[in-house]
């Protein structure tokens, strides 16, 4: 969850003093700051088998998985978002203020919550859709099974939506297939 800081219009190089030295992640949304919050367990534990499925299928392939800690640059609006997960093959860095940067992802990931989702969906999508090398978002809801995919297919990004647990997303590009029911593993209490 993001909260905005009360505070005038900040400049990138506000932005860099505070994220320097703050103890929390912080995002830049058109001269505002956003501080990235805590995230509910369902979240934390959706993007916890992400990173281990991505793991575990991109090893040896040059394609690395990052968590929600690796900062990336976008090209327009916030120039610096962090994502709950990326995928880079032949990962390319940026370095300001001593942070490596993200300037190349192929995938990125977002896990979804009710105060998060409409950002996720809107605002960022948008501006993730300025990194040339990015193409695939995927939004995965963290309150009920439900996986909506963006390709990049002839210059237009194509949405396919996954609703059911057996359902399996295809990245042939990426050499890669995730099971919903593996992104969904122990997120929920079994029914009793």
């Amino acid at each position: 969850m993001a909260t905005c800081l009360k505070h005038p219009f900040v400049t990138l190089a506000e932005y860099f003093a505070r994220e320097g030295n703050a103890t929390e992640r912080l995002e830049y949304l058109n001269g505002e700051v956003r501080a990235m919050g805590g995230a509910q367990p369902e979240h934390n534990a959706i993007g916890a088998n992400l990173i281990g499925e991505l793991r575990s299928a991109l090893r040896g392939s040059g394609c690395r998985p990052m968590t929600s800690d690796q900062r990336v640059k976008v090209n327009a609006g916030s120039p610096y978002l962090y994502p709950d997960v990326s995928v880079a093959c032949a990962p390319e860095y940026t370095t300001i203020n001593g942070l490596r940067t993200l300037v190349n992802p192929v995938l990125i990931i977002e896990v979804t919550s009710p105060s998060t989702e409409q950002r996720d969906r809107g605002t960022k999508f948008l501006q993730y859709q300025t990194i040339a090398s990015l193409s695939h978002y995927v939004l995965v809801d963290s309150t009920e099974v439900g996986l909506l995919h963006y390709a990049m297919t002839d210059g237009q990004w194509q949405p396919t939506l996954y609703e059911s647990i057996d359902d399996q997303l295809q990245l042939p590009d990426l050499g890669l297939t995730l099971a919903l029911r593996e992104v969904y593993l122990d997120v929920w209490p079994p029914a009793t």
